[in-house]
């Protein structure tokens, strides 16, 4: 029996000092329940990461697959990321702060 899951995304919340004191667990918080309210645990994890050394545009939520770093995230921009994966939007700019590129071939 194949148990193993197969998420789509993964949401890092940075867990470092800076992060944390701008509200990110509860961002965290928000965003795990958000994604059980929408029916989508079994394709969305969220945990948290330690600090990802860009304290000053904190708080600040990684997405992979994406490979994006998104900064200065707040509810409204938590919610709109996780509706973005649902809907199979591309995630849109605001908040982003860095992309890694993604190589083909």
């Amino acid at each position: 029996m194949d148990t193993l899951l197969r998420y789509t995304h993964h949401l890092f919340f940075c867990t470092g000092n800076k992060c944390l004191g701008k509200g990110n667990e509860e961002l965290k918080i928000l965003a795990q329940t958000y994604v059980a309210s929408q029916g989508l645990e079994r394709d969305i994890m969220v945990t948290k990461s330690g600090c990802l050394d860009q304290c000053e545009y904190g708080p600040m939520v990684l997405v992979y697959p994406d490979g994006k770093w998104f900064s200065g995230m707040d509810e409204a921009g938590v919610r709109n990321l996780i509706d973005q994966i649902k809907d199979n939007r591309p995630l849109l700019p605001r908040h982003l702060h860095f992309q890694f590129d993604q190589k083909k071939g």
